[in-house]
């Protein structure tokens, strides 16, 4: 885990309705499943035996758990090699999952991670040959990122 990512997470771990604020979302209780009462430690090892499998649950979890546990989703993308890579290591998706977390009603509890998700999608894009193996998976991705990075600055500047 960065030291940029570190100072990020709330004091204490998620608990389930942090996970789960409705109480109803199957995809989000399949998250806390996966993830529930990790430390940020455990859950990064947890991810990095299967990214594809885990992806998706930070699509899905609540806001709250989204914001603790989102140092995972950056170390992992940073950790990747230094080197061309013919997977996207699933980058693309990833963009996608973290997207899916920035909305309206989400922004002002996630206003505090904002620059370290603009500094991962720098990151991504300024490093796209570790994510895709030719041109036009590398166009995707850096694509997705730049999409991402687009919504959070406008829900900053739209003073969400």
């Amino acid at each position: 885990m960065s030291k940029r990512t570190r100072n990020l997470k709330p004091e204490r771990l998620p608990r389930e309705p942090d996970f789960n604020p409705n109480g109803n979302d199957l995809d989000a209780a399949c998250a806390w499943r996966n993830f529930g009462g990790l430390t940020l430690t455990d859950a990064i090892a947890r991810f990095q035996e299967n990214p594809l499998y885990y992806q998706e649950d930070f699509m899905f979890m609540g806001t709250d758990a989204f914001h603790y546990y989102f140092p995972v989703l950056d170390t992992y993308l940073r950790g990747t090699p230094d080197a061309e890579s013919e997977d996207d290591n699933e980058s693309w998706i990833i963009a996608h999952c973290i997207a899916a977390q920035f909305h309206e009603r989400s922004m002002q509890r996630l206003r505090a991670i904002t620059p370290a998700v603009l500094a991962l999608a720098d990151f991504v894009r300024d490093n796209i040959g570790r994510f895709g193996g030719d041109v036009a998976e590398r166009d995707r991705v850096s694509l997705a990122w730049h999409d991402l990075a687009s919504q959070v600055v406008e829900l900053q500047q739209d003073g969400g």
